[in-house]
């Protein structure tokens, strides 16, 4: 593999240590409820309003969106909509007989109530709000509530409240951060706590979640977005270059690697990057993480799945000739893209697939936000009198040999051994 652009990054000062504040500001939520939440609304986003978003600024903002982001986002929420029902439809009742007279069965269970984290930051995510709610809903979740940092004094982005509406979500918090996290864990004055906590965030939203989890569920711990693109000397140096730069804008920690088969390619993507920036409104963010994080590698097929499989990106791009038969190589990945006309960001915003994905190598034993997120798996057994004496006769010396004796007389009584 021969490098032609490295990254060069470092993790920032700023968020190398945050565990002691972000444990001091759960902490706080634990004990002091909604007062704690109010004092760092005020503290961090100079927010003084009402916590929980009336119903009335809800259906305002709904009103207020542009007519063709209304139907973008509409037909958004039908497409993935239609993939995560898709999903659940797998997921069925189903009983084994998995020797005679004994029956084993396995059921998915919706959790009862699920909080999805909106982010706010440099850009307002309607499409995170479709992301996560349409999955908890298409799972079965009954109470499906909302948390999105405010964007200003009136609260939180007004397009994020109008897709909230679309989706019918109807309790939306105005709170960021750990203190958002901490509120869903503990639960706060007129907030009942959650079961599961789904959605990206920031380093202390994603600092809260590790820190919370086993007192909540959580669906990952995001971190920065990454897009790996393996491409061949079929591939459109436009393309590709635009899908880097597409997840590099995302934030200065963004991470954009291309994998190339063909060198005379790889050198073309990176003049065709700088040409894609230069006619960007605002390039500041893309260009300080294509300059800080992008690499450019020229390899073989072998040496990129090799590569990907170890590195476990959030976004695969396969920009080569047979995609799908390039697809098998490459086991570890949050989502795949395959082919010349499928922009990654299609899967971020309309497609159906889910954009809540694994970071930082997480894709190796984790997937994305899906139904299954939000559902427990819960198996049942049933045994007739003759799988009750089969089961019996094989359990009893197993019993007997790890020393427990209870067990073995809890399987001889259902059986009429008399051990008086």
């Amino acid at each position: 593999m021969e490098y032609i652009k490295r990254r060069t990054t470092a993790v920032p000062e700023a968020t190398r240590n945050i565990t002691p504040r972000v444990t001091e500001i759960v902490e706080a939520v634990r004990r002091s409820g909604e007062k704690a939440a109010r004092q760092f609304s005020r503290t961090f986003d100079g927010y003084t309003g009402d916590l929980r978003v009336s119903r009335e600024a809800i259906a305002s903002a709904e009103a207020a969106l542009p007519p063709r982001v209304r139907e973008a986002l509409a037909q958004a929420a039908m497409n993935v909509s239609t993939f995560h029902s898709f999903q659940r439809s797998m997921l069925r009742e189903e009983v084994v007989e998995v020797m005679k007279g004994v029956f084993a069965g396995i059921r998915f269970e919706p959790v009862s109530s699920a909080a999805i984290y909106v982010p706010g930051g440099r850009y307002p995510l309607p499409s995170t709000a479709i992301m996560g709610v349409v999955a908890a809903r298409e799972a079965g979740v009954g109470r499906i509530i909302a948390m999105t940092p405010p964007s200003g004094p009136d609260g939180p982005h007004e397009i994020v409240l109008g897709a909230l509406s679309m989706l019918d979500v109807k309790e939306v918090w105005s709170i960021g951060g750990a203190q958002a996290i901490a509120a869903c864990a503990f639960g706060i004055e007129g907030m009942e706590r959650v079961d599961v906590i789904a959605g990206p965030g920031n380093a202390y939203v994603t600092e809260a979640k590790r820190l919370l989890f086993g007192a909540v569920g959580i669906d990952g711990l995001a971190g920065p977005s990454e897009v790996t693109v393996v491409a061949d000397g079929t591939a459109r140096a436009d393309l590709v270059a635009a899908d880097l730069i597409a997840q590099s804008e995302h934030d200065s920690q963004a991470r954009a690697t291309l994998l190339s088969l063909d060198r005379e390619l790889a050198l073309s993507v990176l003049a065709e990057v700088e040409s894609l920036l230069g006619k960007l409104p605002d390039p500041g963010t893309a260009r300080e993480s294509w300059t800080c994080n992008g690499t450019v590698s020229f390899c073989s097929m072998e040496e990129a799945a090799a590569y990907a499989n170890s590195e476990s990106p959030e976004h695969l791009v396969l920009a080569v000739k047979a995609p799908g038969k390039a697809l098998p190589l490459f086991r570890s990945f949050g989502s795949a893209f395959l082919g010349p006309f499928t922009a990654q960001a299609f899967g971020d915003y309309v497609a159906g697939t889910n954009h809540i994905l694994p970071t930082g190598g997480t894709a190796r034993f984790a997937g994305g936000l899906w139904t299954g997120t939000f559902l427990r798996p819960q198996t049942f057994l049933e045994t007739d009198i003759g799988g009750a004496r089969r089961l019996a006769e094989l359990g009893t010396p197993i019993s007997g040999a790890e020393g427990l004796p209870g067990h073995t007389l809890a399987m001889e009584l259902r059986i009429g051994v008399d051990r008086s």
